[in-house]
């Protein structure tokens, strides 16, 4: 697209208001031109309206050095002032059209066309001569198509194309030229609070049926078509900044907040009526599951509230407290999207816990708290959040993803996705961030978004990806909520409330160290009833598999495969789940599974019954099937005992390659100790080979988290000496006795138990925990590697602080060091970006970033100033309104240190 394609007079069928509004963007693409011309900087106040634009272009078109062209631009400049109905001009009538007067009538549009073919003719002459040798930066290309200069600011630069929105540009190459040129600032506030109105409606309004005025210091003008169930509804509202800059919507029943406009708009009321109705059927869908697992218990299943702890943060609260306190935060202003990472094992309740939350924000609160919008991947058939969000929302008959997307930007909606690992599929999962950045961009670093996912699957990937991909424009804040395992004391409230006995708690250990998750603990339940033959972990799977046998009935179809056989299939396709890290396999990796079980092909007709398979859920997706289990638990489960049924050197080599969970690794450790009558030492003997024959050990490497988890599971609570390289574990816990090697070690939460030594070498500890032993536990310099120190009296950050918790350092509280490597320490902690004010770097009101003035605030900036000059941070412009703030960015230099 040209400039002649911008400036191009519409159809003569348009609408008059239409076209009034393109005379506007017609003076706005003139008066770019005269500042390019300009060849330096320029004294162009962006954002402007019509009346700015034409006075602009009178003042300014002597840039363009040539006197038939500026006698060209004041026509255009003075084209406003033409009539275009009896007594009204162009620009009285657009005005009294939005500032909330009538639709132009008798328009005389003859004339009107004139006035808009005339200036394109004449802009297009004006561009043509050749007054500006440069386009950029106030006109560049977006998507193929030339876009205007709207509006500007040092951490992002707003362009008009000629249709559609607007578009947020963040690039650092156009916004160095825009600061060269200087362009002055209008009242952004406000317009930015109008571009967020025009984002908000795109869910709510007819297709380019939008007009917004901005003329300060009247209010903003809004014109458009409420799409409605009857059809559409036209409306005219206005929108002001109060004294605060807080939003406010004129009403005609006086101000409210900006948001009131937005539930006004969604019927707020029927929406949650209606989403109420669409969460009861997810919450039937999770009933019928768990029933289904468990037939004999399907009466009640009574609610046991999870208990979970942000990382980081030694306390930990129930469920609801937590979705309470993110309920409470959507209305604290950030320059980031929220991210919140669910994780816990497969059959821990994140399900369950998220179907609550939803359920309560829906069904009480006050008039306007924020609901949680629950997108559930059970059942899905789309491959990307996008698509999804539409499907979801269509049963709603108000929202779709743009209409969720703007509630989630003011703070009216949170948006809940279950099951994250699950959601994008075999075909996109290998990077989480393609289907979270097109929900990143949209939310433009505002709103809250929960997402669940086990821990070994998708939170990891998540966080590496964020690593990596540092460039994002709107980087999101991660915070992570672990679903905590649960304690003795839940599971006999569980067991108080069903039909089991406290005389039939008496179980091995082996069974009693699984009982941390409500799946297991429910099947503990349904064992004890029984007569607890065979032991508990093979009766978990025999139930499973009758339930699939039964439904693989009729003409023979059970004789197909019989349980053994089933199990053996079931294994395989574990396996091949967790070789692809992917909750799914395809219709032709289920039959190579089932191949390699039976150890030869397949008959047309196992091939046929093979996918009615019920133990896992088919589902069509781009033209194909995909298969998975109904529950992640059953899956971690074969998992373990495709573990045990291979060959030792296979079976190190799997786990090598896969990362395998907390739970995983406990019921390999069971099922090994039932099949071979001890724990899997020499196991882990062979996987701890097989990570340092690789002599490579990144934090996230599969083999050191597989190695890590089940080395915790074999060693971590034995006596005697013990060692291990290169695991890479979020939470270990070291028990029993004698001296523990930790070599390469990449812990998150390391906590040691009373009666051991700790040895830490060339590894990293983000928290040790020795509030239940003595310092007397950690070994010589071990220190060196651990940022964070819990103790019974205090938790010491840094180096220095660090070794005088230790009784290894007599310094100052004071002294340069310390302050620095209290900074240091501090920064490698944060999981997110480190937004700070531009001026004094200063941090907002967030309570994780208060370490900042621990030392007073010079100490700070003296700090950042000095890790600026030795290259080992950054600072970056922020894409975000009110104060100017910057991003710090570590180099590589800094890991360094």
């Amino acid at each position: 697209m040209t400039i002649a394609d911008l400036v191009a007079a519409p159809d003569r069928q348009q609408a008059p208001l239409k076209t009034l509004a393109h005379v506007e963007f017609q003076l706005r693409v003139l008066g770019l031109l005269c500042a390019a011309a300009a060849g330096g900087p320029t004294k162009l106040t962006t954002p402007g309206s019509l009346d700015v634009w034409s006075r602009y272009v009178a003042l300014r078109c002597g840039s363009l050095g040539c006197a038939p062209c500026e006698s060209a631009a004041r026509d255009v400049a003075d084209s406003i002032n033409a009539e275009v109905a009896t007594g009204t001009s162009i620009r009285s009538m657009r005005n009294q059209v939005f500032h909330g007067g009538p639709d132009p009538e008798n328009v005389d549009l003859d004339a009107l066309h004139r006035v808009v073919s005339s200036n394109a003719d004449r802009i297009v002459a004006i561009h043509e001569h050749g007054h500006a040798t440069q386009l950029e930066p106030f006109f560049i290309p977006i998507k193929g198509e030339l876009a205007a200069l709207n509006d500007y600011s040092e951490g992002s630069a707003t362009y008009w194309p000629r249709r559609g929105p607007a578009t947020d540009v963040t690039r650092p190459e156009t916004l160095e030229m825009l600061q060269k040129l200087g362009p002055q600032g209008g009242d952004r506030l406000l317009e930015s609070f109008a571009l967020d109105i025009e984002k908000d409606l795109r869910g709510f309004a007819q297709r380019d049926a939008t007009q917004i005025l901005v003329a300060p210091p009247e209010p903003i003008v809004v014109r458009w078509d409420l799409r409605t169930s009857g059809g559409t509804l036209r409306r005219v509202d206005r929108f002001i900044l109060n004294a605060d800059h807080a939003r406010v919507w004129q009403s005609d029943a006086g101000p409210k907040p900006y948001k009131a406009f937005l539930a006004d708009i969604c019927n707020w009321g029927l929406l949650k009526e209606r989403l109420l109705e669409e969460l009861e059927e997810q919450v039937e869908q999770e009933k019928e599951i768990r029933e289904g697992l468990f037939p004999d218990l399907k009466q009640h299943i009574p609610h046991v509230s999870a208990r979970v702890r942000a990382a980081g943060n030694g306390a930990d609260i129930t469920i609801t407290q937590a979705c309470e306190q993110i309920a409470a935060k959507v209305d604290v202003y950030s320059s980031y999207t929220n991210l919140i990472t669910l994780t816990g094992e497969a059959g821990s309740g994140k399900t369950h816990s998220l179907l609550q939350f939803a359920r309560e924000s829906l069904s009480g609160g006050s008039e306007l708290d924020p609901l949680a919008i629950y997108i559930s991947s059970s059942g899905a058939s789309a491959n990307s959040l996008d698509t999804l969000l539409d499907a979801r929302m269509a049963h709603t008959q108000i929202l779709n993803k743009s209409s969720v997307l703007a509630l989630c930007r003011a703070g009216l909606a949170i948006l809940v996705i279950d099951g994250f690992d699950e959601l994008l599929g075999f075909r996109t999962y290998d990077n989480p961030l393609s289907g979270l950045k097109p929900i990143l961009d949209a939310l433009r670093g505002k709103g809250t978004v929960i997402l669940s996912a086990r821990s070994s699957y998708s939170e990891a990937r998540l966080h590496r990806n964020l690593e990596l991909h540092a460039t994002l424009d709107w980087p999101p804040y991660v915070t992570t909520l672990e679903l905590l395992p649960w304690k003795p004391e839940q599971l006999q409230e569980l067991t108080n409330q069903l039909p089991v006995g406290t005389g039939q708690m008496n179980v091995p250990p082996e069974t009693r160290q699984l009982l941390t998750t409500p799946f297991f603990c429910l099947a503990f339940a349904a064992w004890a009833r029984s007569d607890k033959s065979p032991e508990f972990l093979q009766f978990v799977v025999d139930t499973y598999l009758q339930r699939e046998r039964r439904k693989l009935g009729g003409q023979g179809g059970a004789e197909l495969f019989g349980a053994g056989v089933l199990a053996d299939i079931f294994s395989e396709v574990a396996e091949l789940i967790a070789r692809n890290a992917v909750p799914e396999v395809s219709e032709e990796d289920l039959e190579l599974a089932a191949s390699q079980a039976l150890d030869r092909e397949l008959t047309k007709e196992e091939q046929r019954r093979l996918i009615a398979l019920c133990g896992m859920s088919a589902e069509w997706a781009e033209g194909e099937l995909s298969f998975k289990f109904t529950h992640l638990a059953i899956a971690e489960q074969f998992l373990a005992r495709q573990v045990v049924r291979l060959p030792l050197d296979q079976a190190a080599s799997l786990l090598f390659s896969v990362s395998v969970s907390a739970l995983c690794a406990q019921l390999i450790v069971s099922a090994w100790r039932a099949e071979y009558g001890e724990s899997p030492i020499e196991l882990v003997a062979a996987l701890q080979e097989r990570v340092n024959a690789a002599q490579l050990h990144p934090q996230r490497h599969p083999g050191a988290i597989s190695l890590g988890e089940l080395w915790a599971k074999v060693h971590g609570t034995s006596d005697g000496f013990r060692a291990v390289r290169g695991i890479a574990v979020e939470s270990l816990e070291i028990g029993g006795s004698g001296r523990v090697v930790l070599q390469e070690a990449h812990i998150q939460n390391l906590v040691v138990g009373p009666g051991v030594e700790v040895v830490l070498t060339s590894g990293s500890v983000d928290r040790l925990d020795l509030s239940k032993s003595s310092s007397d536990a950690l070994v010589g310099d071990s220190y060196k590697q651990v940022l964070e120190l819990l103790t019974q009296n205090e938790l010491a950050v840094g180096q220095s602080r660090i070794k005088r918790v230790l009784g290894l350092s007599g310094g100052t509280a004071d002294d340069a060091s310390e302050i620095d490597n209290y900074f240091k320490s501090n920064l490698l902690l944060v999981r997110g970006p480190i937004i700070v004010s531009s001026r004094d770097y200063g941090p907002d009101a967030a309570s994780r970033l208060n370490w900042v003035r621990s030392h007073g605030l010079d100490a700070w900036q003296d700090f950042v100033r000095r890790m600026q000059e030795e290259g080992k941070i950054t600072l970056e412009k922020v894409n975000a309104s009110g104060r100017l703030k910057v991003r710090l960015r570590p180099t590589e230099k800094f890991y360094e240190q």
